[in-house]
């Protein structure tokens, strides 16, 4: 609902969405999956559990569901009513979205904190009054600033840059790089740092050749010393550049080449040998100065290591684009690393993928468990098109935010895909144990969860839906308007579906938009999906 639910606000919205005909005696249900409020016709029967049988139809009384606290104080509420003139479901929803508190203060939030010398927030500038660190500009801090000719981060006086962020000139009584001498007023150095014996074409004390010539190119510089890199001058045949200084950072490291991704040192934009920057990504445990110098894993205290979640890579890497990462779901716990698909497009991005269903029958199948192994096991591949299930015990740790979100592909008559439809609720509490597994106070303008309580071939109270209708573990009343599959009367084989798919979703899209007008695939009042995911953060 975030399109609905103002940050710490309360907003008051009314949706109006036309259900079609429940799957095995739906009724619709609250957004927040309470527990249903259905009664049956003549003909139907309601079991213990919660499941239907016969052909029951929906009452019209109303329901209303409250969340629980989203962490601002202010619970949400669903409010649910047949409109007698529409016959469609009013949902009235009352609620905040979720929020998060007063921000940890960093370098670059405009504030002095301890630590810090100086924060000029968004005017932190390496080359202005207050650096990207919070410290205040220095000789010796490698930025050039007012009055600094040079600043090579270093006290060492013989090379192109002096300990005072000075150039290395001849006369300034420092041996610079291609100096054979630099003492003022000493008759045996010339005005030009070079021996007053260099030039006659012999070898003499204090030289290391002596070519007789001015030029500067060759193997035998000016001043009598053997060319060398470093020396600031260009060695025709040898040097591609020569600046004279130790930054490998610049344009010409010191090979005397231009920084590439395969000199064997840190060069250029890189954070670490050949790697990071324009480079390819840092492997884990290298040196790194952004997120996007790790690739698919994230940077922190300038080290790439492994995320937690689709939310922690971009927590810490904003722009990280949405596809396939690697993750330590337990940190430092014993459970192996994963690949886990990240969507960091919509509503702020963040999403871990937990579940996907596709049209291929058998590419689902392997989701059909029982409890014990939809806690433990993590099933099928977060490769795209293939079938997916992320074991439950991770699904709490990574609902943080009480996030949920549902996207579905349409199938198209020609059996096709549509453009996503997108749909994204709030409030919703996931807590899983070694007994049964739980979504309440989840809101959304659609049932994403038609119960509380999730089913499994051995648990919850619609198991008949999985057991006899071919639906993948889901959290089922009678049974689903979000079905994530099922056959039945509907389809030959189990396959996904949902009920609502005129409704709008996160971006006013409906059946009608995303499909280009073609015909969608349906079967008995419900939209055949080629593929439905469900995503948490």
């Amino acid at each position: 609902m975030d399109g609905m639910l103002g940050r710490g606000g309360l907003v008051t919205s009314l949706v109006i969405v036309t259900l079609a005909l429940a799957a095995c005696g739906d009724s619709g249900g609250t957004s927040s999956a309470s527990a249903s409020s259905s009664s049956a016709s003549a003909g139907s029967t309601s079991t213990a559990d919660g499941s239907t049988t016969g052909s029951p139809t929906t009452s019209g009384t109303p329901t209303s569901s409250t969340s629980g606290d989203d962490g601002s104080g202010t619970a949400a509420t669903l409010d649910m009513m047949t409109d007698p003139g529409t016959s469609g479901v009013i949902m009235t929803t009352t609620g905040s979205d979720d929020t998060t508190g007063a921000p940890a203060p960093v370098c670059g939030d405009g504030n002095v904190d301890p630590g810090e010398a100086c924060d000029e927030g968004a005017n932190n500038n390496d080359l202005g009054t207050c650096t990207t660190t919070c410290k205040l500009p220095s000789c010796g801090d490698g930025f050039i600033q007012a009055g600094e000719e040079c600043d090579d981060a270093n006290k060492i006086d013989d090379d192109a840059c002096v300990s005072n962020c000075q150039l290395n000139i001849c006369g300034d009584g420092h041996l610079g790089p291609g100096e054979a001498c630099d003492a003022p007023g000493d008759p045996k150095c010339t005005d030009e740092c070079a021996l007053v014996t260099c030039g006659d074409g012999k070898v003499s004390p204090g030289e290391q050749c002596d070519d007789a010539n001015d030029i500067a190119t060759d193997a035998c510089l000016p001043t009598c010393l053997i060319a060398k890199c470093g020396d600031g001058e260009i060695q025709e045949g040898v040097d591609t550049c020569d600046d004279g200084n130790n930054d490998n950072s610049d344009a010409c490291t010191t090979l005397c080449k231009p920084p590439a991704c395969d000199d064997g040192i840190v060069s250029g934009s890189e954070s670490d040998v050949d790697c990071g920057g324009s480079c390819q990504p840092c492997a884990e445990g290298k040196q790194c100065l952004v997120g996007p110098d790790c690739g698919t894993k994230v940077c922190k205290v300038n080290k790439c290591v492994l995320g937690l979640s689709c939310q922690d890579i971009h927590d810490n890497t904003p722009a990280a684009k949405s596809g396939l990462y690697d993750v330590d779901l337990d940190g430092p716990g014993p459970e192996p690393k994963m690949q886990v698909e990240c969507e960091m497009d919509t509503d702020t991005g963040g999403w871990t993928l937990v579940q996907r269903t596709v049209w291929d029958s058998a590419k689902t199948a392997a989701l059909f468990t029982g409890y014990a192994d939809w806690q433990n096991k993590t099933v099928g591949s977060v490769a795209p098109g293939d079938g997916f299930r992320l074991a439950g015990k991770w699904w709490d740790d990574l609902a943080q935010k009480k996030r949920h979100m549902l996207v579905h592909r349409l199938r198209k008559v020609n059996g096709e895909s549509c453009s996503p439809l997108f749909y994204v609720g709030s409030n919703g509490t996931v807590v899983v144990d070694d007994v049964s597994a739980t979504i309440t106070g989840l809101t959304a303008t659609v049932n994403m969860i038609n119960n509380t309580i999730l089913s499994t071939q051995n648990s919850g109270p619609g198991q008949t839906c999985v057991n006899n209708n071919g639906g993948a573990p889901w959290f089922y009343s009678g049974c689903c308007s979000t079905c994530p599959t099922f056959a039945g009367q509907y389809w030959p084989s189990p396959h996904p579906m949902i009920g609502y798919a005129g409704a709008p979703d996160q971006f006013a899209s409906t059946s009608a938009t995303v499909c280009g007008g073609d015909p969608v695939a349906t079967s008995i009042g419900y939209s055949g999906v080629n593929e439905m995911s469900y995503y948490i953060r």
